[in-house]
C-alpha cells in the first residue's frame, strides 16, 4: 500500500457510453502522473480534487480503441480522503473507451477444438431457445411492471429508507460498476448532490 499526500485528481466525466456516464482521472503527485479508472470515480462530477490517496497497485494497462493501441500507467485506488474541490476548465470530452467494457484477451484455440466448442455452444443455444419458447407459451398473463417506488427500492436496497427520509446517503463504491452508475444518476434526479469531501450525497436544501 502506498500513501500519497498533497495529490490532485483531475476528474473528467465521459458521457454517452452504452453503460452510462463514467469518470476517469489524472492523478498528479510527486512520483508522477497516473491514470485512474476506478469505479469509485463514477459518482463524482467534473472537477479538480485535492487530498490524500492510498494506492494498492500501479500497473501498465493496454487497450485497443478507435483504430489505435494505447498503453498507460494506471493507479488503482484503495481509498481517498479529499480536502478540496475546485471547478475544472471545460474542454471537449476525450475519446475514451468505457473501462467497464475492457475484457482480457481471448485465448486462441486450435482450429479443431474451436470448431468443437462452437458446435457445443450452438446446441446449447438451441436447447435454451426451445425451453424459453415453452415457458413463453405456458405463461397465462404478463407480470405488471413495478411501480416507480418499487424500482427505486430495488435499485438502492437498504439505502432507500434513508433517501425517503431525506437523510445523507453514502453509496457503496464496491458494488457492481453498472449498479453504482445507476444509483449515482438516480439519486441526483431525486435532488441529491455529492459532497466530494465527505464522499456523501446530501439532500437538496429547501
Amino acid at each position: 500500500m502506498i500513501k500519497l499526500s498533497d495529490v490532485t485528481l483531475r476528474v473528467k466525466k465521459i458521457r454517452g457510453s452504452r453503460n452510462g456516464d463514467f469518470c476517469i482521472a489524472d492523478l498528479v503527485c510527486d512520483i508522477g502522473v497516473f491514470k485512474v479508472k476506478d469505479a469509485l470515480l463514477d459518482q463524482f462530477d467534473d472537477g479538480e480534487y485535492t487530498g490524500t490517496v492510498w494506492i494498492s497497485e500501479i500497473y501498465l494497462a493496454q487497450y485497443i480503441a478507435f483504430g489505435k493501441g494505447v498503453t498507460e500507467i494506471r493507479a488503482r485506488l484503495h481509498d481517498l480522503q479529499l480536502d478540496g474541490a475546485y471547478d475544472r476548465q471545460e474542454d471537449p470530452d476525450p475519446v475514451e473507451p468505457d473501462p467497464a467494457d475492457e475484457q482480457p484477451p481471448r485465448a486462441v484455440l486450435p482450429a479443431r477444438q474451436e470448431a468443437t466448442e462452437s458446435d457445443t455452444t450452438s446446441n446449447q443455444l438451441g436447447d435454451l431457445r426451445e425451453r424459453l419458447a415453452a415457458v413463453s407459451k405456458s405463461t397465462v398473463s404478463a407480470v405488471p411492471p413495478p411501480a416507480p417506488d418499487e424500482e427505486l427500492e430495488a435499485l438502492f436496497g437498504d439505502l432507500w429508507d434513508a433517501i425517503q427520509d431525506g437523510k445523507p446517503v453514502k453509496l457503496d463504491p464496491t458494488v457492481e460498476r453498472a449498479l453504482l452508475r445507476k444509483q449515482a444518476q438516480a439519486i441526483r434526479q431525486l435532488g441529491y448532490r455529492l459532497d466530494p469531501i465527505a464522499q456523501t450525497f446530501m439532500p437538496a436544501t429547501p
